[in-house]
């Protein structure tokens, strides 16, 4: 009787779409506008940061550059900090007291001195909280294998366009805050955000993820799928007991994390030229094109605006096609977006090649911000926390490996052409993509 369980819990949530089920789950809601909240705080300062090292810390361009490669130490942070939320029993205790963490550490760097400390602060105080932020993304898988839903992309979708619409809004408040009250007391905003981001899961409590554990994940659909598809030769109750049969001999399988490591090292490889081009494709607009300030804006901002619009288009796709052909047409995305920049003083207006780019780049992002997540978790099912944090570590390790890349482009190639570098950088992890999904089952059935 417990077997048949799972599938009245899917029959009672696969008819209902994203926005309902979440809805419908406290824990959801509070997710959802927690990542609104701190996405609005953290990209409140990034955009400033170097310019804080450079004006209150006297530190040169070149000293201020290298403060990102402080983020390398961040796969470092989500490996522990997702380990422990993978044994606490409770991915929020891991977030509140993340969320601690990087409340004090903004706050010691809204009153650092000392040139080392901002580099000191970003590689402890500010990895572990964002390693523990991962941890949201963590509790929302466990409430999808908790109560299974036919929308479970768009749920994911849905609530990583929190995070965009934060991103949206964050950088334009930044600018604003920043020129009324200064940089320092900016920080300190981004750290209360941080701490507000809190409030809307207070008294939401969630049971252990060593508990669900044993609920069906999407690893184990390959099983159900085969059995479904035997139905003429075998009575469908029969797929039922093999969920609870193989679980003591499968569950060790899921426990290596090489997969999960590789397909973070591809999403780094496709996604590294962003930093790229957010630091050189500005100063390409302004020196190498001579556009006026609001053009640039326009350009720059189009790019999350069409990513909000995507995401959900991006979790239907995945959903019909699978999502390794949408995250392989996401990674040639990602090259034609660089190629499109780099080829832009040849367009006739070069304005046309720069919005392509941008178009492309929002699909790169639609697909593998939505579906990366969801892929990483199935990688390793057992250990939900770490596959959160490792992966979204990338973001990170994206801004340190952008920022050498485009010091090394800029020196070497010029502007536009240094954008041939993440091209070409791009579409190895096309390639490497392809030959992963080839041993790995990243949409969580076996083809053919």
């Amino acid at each position: 009787m417990s077997d048949q369980q799972p599938t009245r819990a899917t029959a009672r949530t696969s008819g209902i779409s994203a926005t309902r089920y979440i809805l419908r789950s406290r824990l959801l809601r509070g997710a959802f506008v927690s990542l609104v909240i701190s996405g609005i705080g953290i990209s409140i300062t990034m955009p400033q940061i170097t310019l804080f090292l450079v004006d209150e810390l006297h530190l040169s361009d070149a000293e201020a550059g290298l403060f990102f490669l402080t983020n390398l130490t961040a796969p470092i942070a989500g490996y522990i900090v997702g380990s422990f939320s993978d044994r606490a029993g409770s991915r929020l205790l891991v977030f509140r007291l993340a969320a601690l963490a990087g409340f004090v550490g903004w706050a010691l760097m809204a009153v650092a001195m000392q040139a080392w400390m901002p580099f000191a602060i970003n590689a402890v105080l500010l990895s572990v909280a964002g390693a523990g932020a991962a941890q949201l993304q963590a509790a929302v898988r466990d409430e999808l294998n908790r109560s299974p839903t036919a929308a479970d992309n768009e749920v994911v979708a849905v609530i990583r366009m929190a995070m965009a619409l934060g991103w949206i809004l964050g950088p334009v408040i930044g600018a604003v805050l920043g020129a009324l009250i200064g940089l320092r007391p900016l920080l300190l905003v981004t750290g209360l955000s941080v701490l507000l981001s809190m409030v809307p899961l207070i008294g939401v409590k969630t049971s252990s993820p060593l508990v669900r554990e044993a609920a069906p994940t999407p690893l184990r659909r390959p099983d159900e799928s085969l059995g479904a598809a035997s139905d003429s030769s075998a009575p469908a109750p029969a797929a039922s007991p093999a969920l609870d049969a193989p679980e003591p001999t499968a569950a060790p399988r899921t426990h290596s994390l090489l997969p999960l490591l590789v397909f973070t090292g591809v999403y780094v490889l496709i996604m590294c030229g962003e930093t790229v081009k957010l630091a050189y494709l500005p100063l390409y607009m302004d020196g190498g094109l001579d556009l006026d300030a609001g053009t640039r804006g326009a350009v720059i901002g189009l790019q999350p605006l069409v990513e909000l619009l995507l995401m959900p288009v991006a979790a239907m796709l995945a959903s019909r096609f699978g999502m390794t052909r949408v995250l392989f047409v996401g990674a040639v995305m990602a090259v034609l977006a660089h190629v499109s920049y780099a080829v832009a003083d040849l367009g006739d207006p070069p304005l046309a090649f720069l919005i392509a780019g941008q178009l492309f780049m929002s699909g790169v992002i639609a697909t593998f911000g939505v579906l990366g997540i969801t892929v990483a978790q199935r990688l390793v099912p057992s250990r939900v926390g770490v596959a959160s944090s490792i992966f979204l570590s990338a973001y990170a390790i994206n801004a340190a490996v952008g920022g050498f890349l485009g010091s090394v482009g800029s020196a070497w190639l010029g502007m536009p052409h240094l954008f041939w570098i993440p091209a070409g950088i791009a579409g190895l992890g096309a390639i490497a993509f392809l030959a992963l999904a080839a041993f790995v089952p990243l949409d969580g059935r076996k083809d053919g």
